[in-house]
């Protein structure tokens, strides 16, 4: 998380959210937001792929940009469950829960 705010925060500078043209050029966020969404492959694969790459990443990288991260109190890193629950498509089994605090 620490890799892709910096790398953002690097590429917005001093504007107040991220831009399309800003997207293009981050190639961690692209590895992220892959991991977040299923979308098939082949002749069933999803027709709006694209379009719905560039939105999350575009989300992604605004929420990224104007929030620091944290976990609850008392919580640490090895706390964190990443256990996923069966399927084609991964979903966690438990919540992941954060702080967002406005930078």
């Amino acid at each position: 998380m620490k890799k892709l705010q910096e790398e953002i925060r690097r590429m917005a500078g001093k504007k107040d959210v991220m831009d399309e043209k800003g997207i293009e050029t981050l190639p961690y966020i692209r590895a992220v937001s892959l991991e977040l969404i299923n979308f098939g492959f082949g002749r069933r694969g999803c027709q709006g792929m694209g379009m719905a790459m560039a939105e999350v990443e575009l989300a992604l990288a605004n929420l990224v940009y104007k929030f620091d991260w944290e976990l609850p109190i008392g919580m640490k890193e090895d706390d964190i469950d990443f256990e996923c629950l069966p399927g084609t498509a991964m979903h966690k089994k438990n919540a992941l829960c954060l702080l967002a605090k406005a930078v």
